[in-house]
């Protein structure tokens, strides 16, 4: 069936689809639109200048009552406002916004002339962001209905045709809401970039945008858009393949359930009194299905299967409620809201006909069979949801998806990492928690493509290489290699030009990391015909100086500066991509009010090193320390803690302490007492900081006052290569300890010959390396 609706969305298929592209050719621009902080070649203005587009019409603040509008001065609050440029600045009452003005509502107002264009044509498309929130825009005095959120990413808005526009001088006026209560100062601005067109007299129709290349798989929906300027009337024409399609007059023409019969060309063509243009040519490729592709909760033939029944295609091979257990069952009662809700296409699956099961790892898995279908043409998307985290893995590797939660789908979409035969399709979902609590998994509008081929025996080849990575010690790591070619298929790893012992998986799994696990690894793949050796994946293991300290300060306690590494907490675990860790900073641009103040003997450590505002979820940050036998039995600790938003749990040495919530406007006392769970050897105190919410916002911790009772810490050696030997090195601040070494264990210790230097916050000695082996250590 084919029909010219304009209802329906094309489908998305992203890493398919070619660029649509705008012309503004024949367009007439609005005259006098400029972006907020530029000057009238739309040059950036310099800071702390005044701005000569915009004034200020409305301010609470008496003393800056407008009209006058200034860029602002280099500082807080940019971050966590966003940056400033390339195309527009910030603006406000004042040009110091690290004091800010008083609460309430500021009006920017600027102007622009239609003169001599057709206001009944006028549109204006662009981006705002403001602090606290935008509250109006209005057009020549008469309110749009648009609203916008803060100040840390741009806000999209549109004032379409129709907008009471009107002929010669126009007035557009934006009110940001610097809060509505209190009287203190603090931070307000406004950041606009828009662009504007309206029709010249007997303009000639032309394309804003032009239809795009697709490629759908058969059974999709399929939208071939334009958005078109001219003098009205305009009329329009689609053509397939150079042919006129019957009843397809409208500037959007869709396929319904496509067959490949669709491929082909598709344009059209756009005319009014002023003449014709033609579209540039859109091509849509129809591919073939491949089987075995099924949303969650559906039966084989895609009916929603009733309450606790057996997913026929999702298996789970990890699953902490019954590690016995392999079905995932359709959920009976899912928490919706704020769940998003089943639907006639998907529903919810768990290990349990309830949602609510046990905290750990579950791993959904749904096997596709490539027999007879090229691998490197393969393509799936579909969407997804979970409780709690979720990471998407093809094949073992991790593809660098993640879910949002469970408030809604988001979109995933894969062109790689596909092999000949069966290919395992992994959801992982992390049950976060102390005790039982809803989990589980939806899939939705999953597709699947590829082209056919002969089955061909082959040596074998690297499809997905092991990624090389950084780690703390103590945590672990596991490398994975996909590979193709006919089966069997051998492995074997490699850690430099060692073999390593019983490596012989698609994956290598090293736990509890040490030094000595620092360096290569490489996967050697083989088969009957042959053999393929992976590229190098290098492992870094950073090693931070142990012993109690608070946040934010550096070996001898003092407050690092702003943006600043921690070198002695370590961010574990961090659902912000862009900052995954191991790196904790001092952040710049904190506290943020109404948090804890900064001290000089500790201060905010976040993920990031502005005060940037980082991604909803939980954060693992982690403190080492070295105690004796002796002292692992007496030792106690004390501190106080603030975090943003929440404690999420204080954990020694993996065991969860008993600690009272805390937030970001007051401390919670830290005490472990003696008896707990110490060990001889590294420690660890790992503190869970959830940030809440549903965008991106700021977090951090702030631990002060640590006293460690009962225990003497020991200073902690590091061993590295040098250019001329080996550096052995430890923290400046351990005094009286002298640098001994010995060629046999258990004795034989000497004081070590080499020299020792203060390097930075460091003692370092270097040593030429002889004999088969050589230990050091530091005696008092």
């Amino acid at each position: 069936m084919k029909t010219s609706m304009n209802f329906f969305q094309a489908p998305r298929f992203a890493a398919l689809l070619s660029l649509a592209w705008a012309s503004w050719a024949q367009a007439a621009p609005i005259l006098g639109l400029y972006n907020t902080g530029v000057d009238d070649s739309g040059a950036l203005l310099g800071a702390g200048q005044l701005e000569t587009h915009y004034t200020i019409t409305a301010s609470p603040d008496l003393d800056f009552p407008g009209p006058d509008a200034l860029t602002l001065l280099p500082g807080f609050p940019v971050g966590p406002w966003i940056a400033e440029g390339p195309l527009s600045r910030w603006i406000a009452p004042r040009a110091n916004q690290g004091t800010g003005n008083v609460p309430g509502r500021y009006t920017y107002s600027t102007s622009f002339d239609l003169t001599g264009l057709d206001p009944t044509t006028a549109q204006i498309t662009g981006n705002v962001s403001s602090d606290d929130s935008l509250a109006a825009i209005r057009l020549n005095g008469l309110s749009l209905g648009i609203t916008a959120g803060g100040f840390n990413q741009f806000h999209p808005f549109s004032i379409p045709v129709s907008s009471p526009f009107v002929d010669g001088m126009n007035t557009l006026e934006f009110d940001v809401s610097n809060g509505d209560t209190g009287t203190a100062a603090n931070p307000t601005g406004l950041r606009v970039e828009m662009t504007g067109r309206a029709t010249a007299p007997n303009e000639i129709a032309s394309f804003l945008t032009q239809p795009r290349s697709q490629t759908a798989i058969a059974g999709d929906i399929v939208n071939f858009t334009v958005t078109a300027a001219g003098t009205p009337p305009l009329s329009y024409q689609w053509r397939f393949n150079g042919a006129p399609i019957r009843d397809a007059i409208a500037s959007t023409y869709t396929l319904i359930a496509v067959t490949t019969n669709d491929a082909g060309s598709y344009s059209v063509t756009i005319s009014n009194a002023a003449g014709v243009t033609n579209s540039a040519d859109a091509n849509l490729t129809v591919l073939v299905p491949f089987p075995g592709v099924y949303n969650t909760g559906v039966d084989d033939h895609r009916a929603v299967l009733a309450d606790g029944a057996t997913d026929p295609h999702y298996k789970l091979t990890v699953n902490a409620q019954d590690p016995a257990g392999a079905d995932a069952l359709a959920l009976t009662g899912i928490p919706s809201p704020p769940w998003i809700a089943n639907s006639n296409k998907s529903r919810w699956i768990g290990p349990l006909p309830e949602a609510t099961a046990a905290p750990g790892n579950y791993s959904y898995q749904l096997l596709l069979d490539l027999t007879g279908y090229d691998p490197a043409s393969a393509f799936l998307a579909g969407s997804w949801a979970t409780d709690d985290g979720g990471f998407l893995f093809l094949n073992g590797a991790d593809t660098g998806f993640k879910s949002a939660g469970f408030g809604g789908l988001v979109e995933f979409s894969l062109t790689t990492g596909f092999i000949s035969g069966t290919n395992a399709l992994e959801f992982r979902v992390v049950n976060v928690g102390t005790s039982p609590n809803p989990t589980g998994l939806r899939v939705e509008n999953l597709r699947g493509t590829a082209r056919e081929r002969a089955v061909i025996k082959s040596a074998p080849s690297i499809v997905t290489h092991p990624k090389s990575a950084s780690r703390i010690i103590t945590a672990s790591i596991t490398f994975t290699v996909v590979a193709d070619g006919t089966l069997p298929l051998a492995y074997q790893w490699f850690h430099g030009a060692a073999p390593l012992d019983h490596q012989t998986n698609a994956s290598l799994a090293i736990d509890s990391i040490t030094p000595a696990d620092a360096g290569d690894y490489r996967v050697r793949i083989s088969n009957a015909l042959g053999a393929a050796d992976s590229q190098d994946a290098q492992l870094a293991v950073i090693q931070p100086q142990p012993g109690v300290f608070n946040t934010g300060v550096d070996n001898i306690g003092k407050a690092l500066a702003s943006g600043q590494p921690d070198p002695h907490y370590v961010l574990m675990a961090s659902p912000d991509v862009t900052y995954a860790g191991p790196r904790a900073y001092a952040g710049d641009g904190l506290p943020i009010p109404p948090w804890v103040a900064n001290e000089p003997g500790s201060r905010w450590i976040t993920p990031r090193p502005s005060a940037s505002e980082s991604s909803p979820g939980s954060y693992q940050y982690r403190l080492f320390f070295l105690l004796s036998s002796e002292d692992a039995a007496t030792a106690s600790i004390t501190a106080d803690v603030s975090t943003d938003d929440g404690n999420g749990g204080i954990f020694l040495n993996g065991n969860k302490l008993s600690f009272g919530a805390s937030g970001f406007t007051s401390y919670s006392a830290l005490n472990i007492p003696a008896g707990s769970p110490f060990v001889e050897g590294l420690n660890t105190l790992d503190f869970f900081v959830v940030n809440g919410g549903t965008e991106a916002n700021p977090t951090g911790l702030h631990v002060r006052n640590v006293v460690l009772d009962g225990a003497a810490i020991r200073p902690f050696l590091s061993i590295s290569s040098a250019d001329t030997g080996i550096r052995i090195a430890w923290a400046a601040s351990a005094a009286g300890y002298v640098l001994q070494e010995t060629a046999a264990l258990p004795g034989g210790w000497v004081n070590s010959s080499a020299v020792v230097n203060v390097e930075g916050d460091e003692n370092a000695a270097v040593a030429a390396p002889e004999g088969a082996a050589k230990f050091y250590r530091l005696s008092q």
